[in-house]
């Protein structure tokens, strides 16, 4: 079989695993034949030394490259709500602990994570008596295994996932801007000595808040009680944070 016929004509036959492959790619330092060859081989699920691409005809190789020019452009910022016998939960209802997990995962490479991201706003559901739709519990399951279902997935039905995890998380930012905007600038050069030491501890609560602290919020909301972490991250996001706004404002 020649390989390039089963080259993709645009990301809808891309699986997510191929698209986090492709994406590695950037980050090498190849000629631009080279490059292609290692597009191709995992559009193709081959290996980029196959003795076919060493052999494949020059002028039909150079088609195929030409054809190839939507792989420079972004996937489709559209996602499907139900996959695979699962449906994908309301971002605006999001759990904190829920939220903290996809924000490092988001931090860390949202795209080699994004499979793992889909673990874990994808659910199983099912209906109660009243007709409400109940959600399998986050953290009943484990997403470094429900990770590979998504892996063969189009990748246009879940990349517009991190467009609406990014723009959720800048409206959360936004909306409360008195937790994440630090009132130091811990770019200036600040002489300590002239801080007392209760203004000190606020300028250091306000660096770890600048960074994303999730632990030390756990830490701080638990009161150092480390059996009431899953009680505080199984809280509704948006009430943890109306939570962390009071104590910041009352100075407690």
């Amino acid at each position: 079989m020649n390989l390039l016929n089963k080259v993709p004509t645009n990301w809808d036959e891309v699986y997510l695993d191929q698209f986090i492959e492709l994406v590695k790619i950037n980050g090498k330092e190849l000629g631009f034949y080279e490059r292609y060859i290692e597009i191709l081989s995992i559009l193709t699920d081959t290996l980029p030394d196959d003795e076919f691409w060493d052999d494949v005809d020059v002028t039909d190789l150079n088609n195929v490259i030409n054809s190839l020019k939507w792989v420079s452009t972004e996937p489709s910022n559209n996602y499907s709500k139900n996959l695979i016998g699962m449906e994908c939960i309301d971002i605006d209802k999001l759990s904190f602990g829920e939220f903290i997990d996809i924000d490092y995962l988001f931090a860390e490479d949202k795209f080699d994570n994004l499979n793992k991201i889909c673990s874990i706003l994808y659910r199983k559901c099912k209906y109660d008596e009243w007709d409400n739709v109940v959600y399998e519990p986050y953290g009943k399951y484990d997403i470094e295994v429900r990770k590979y279902l998504f892996d063969e997935l189009p990748i246009s039905s879940v990349y517009g996932l991190l467009k609406l995890f990014g723009d959720f998380k800048q409206n959360i930012t936004t909306t409360y801007e008195t937790i994440f905007q630090p009132e130091i600038d811990e770019d200036e050069d600040y002489n300590e000595d002239t801080f007392e030491p209760e203004e000190k501890e606020v300028i250091e609560e306000e660096k770890v808040m600048q960074h994303w602290g999730w632990e030390n919020v756990l830490y701080k909301l638990s009161g150092g009680d480390i059996t009431k972490y899953d009680d505080i991250t199984n809280l509704p996001l948006v009430f943890v944070l109306n939570q962390l706004s009071f104590i910041k404002d009352m100075k407690i």
